[in-house]
């Protein structure tokens, strides 16, 4: 049944990239879709250990049907493969950031380093926000792109304007360009996407 639910997860972010629109504007959603379905299609499908977070509670408060394409498959699958994922946040801002922050905040990596799939060249994976979080600026070496799946958020890049999204709507990041996250009124799901140098955590920056 894990691994199942594993595959499942699997299966719903390979089919979200494999058919969305973005893949036109941004070719790296290809790339990511296409290491997806190459491991289900190989059975590549790892099952690492289980890790558990406070942020994963709020699964249970979410509404994980949509209207819009994809995003209910994905949703779905995220939450009943909850107790079979292992949850993690970057190392660093166990060290910088407040505890109500970490309290409701965490990721599963998807696809990458220590993922359902492996990969050192693509990653891609689920976060969640609490509702009312300041994701401080913060930067990366790797290409981003990312889908809100619930809930809403503004984002800003480099120095520019804040720019609200909501589900079904998508952000793109160049590779190191300075990037922050106000996130609304209710949890938020964000799937991302990563090319390239994956292996590099994020690293939160000053606006120095």
């Amino acid at each position: 049944m894990a691994l199942d639910q594993r595959r499942d997860l699997v299966a719903a972010l390979a089919d979200f990239y494999g058919g969305h629109p973005d893949v036109e504007r941004h070719p790296m959603l290809a790339e990511v879709g296409g290491h997806l379905a190459a491991a289900l299609d190989a059975d590549g499908v790892e099952a690492p250990e289980p890790m558990a977070l406070p942020v994963a509670r709020l699964l249970d408060g979410i509404d994980a049907g949509s209207d819009v394409p994809g995003v209910g498959v994905v949703l779905s699958a995220f939450v009943a493969a909850r107790p079979v994922l292992r949850w993690i946040q970057t190392p660093a801002y166990a060290a910088t950031l407040s505890q109500h922050f970490l309290d409701n905040y965490g990721y599963v990596r998807v696809l990458g380093p220590g993922g359902l799939v492996e990969s050192e060249v693509a990653s891609a994976g689920l976060g969640i926000w609490g509702a009312g979080l300041h994701y401080p600026r913060h930067e990366h070496p790797a290409e981003e792109t990312y889908h809100v799946l619930h809930g809403s958020a503004r984002f800003q890049r480099g120095d520019g304007p804040w720019e609200p999204k909501v589900v079904g709507e998508s952000v793109h990041h160049d590779p190191w360009e300075r990037h922050a996250q106000r996130f609304g009124d209710e949890t938020c799901v964000l799937l991302w996407a990563w090319t390239g140098d994956v292996a590099v955590n994020a690293r939160l920056v000053s606006d120095d």
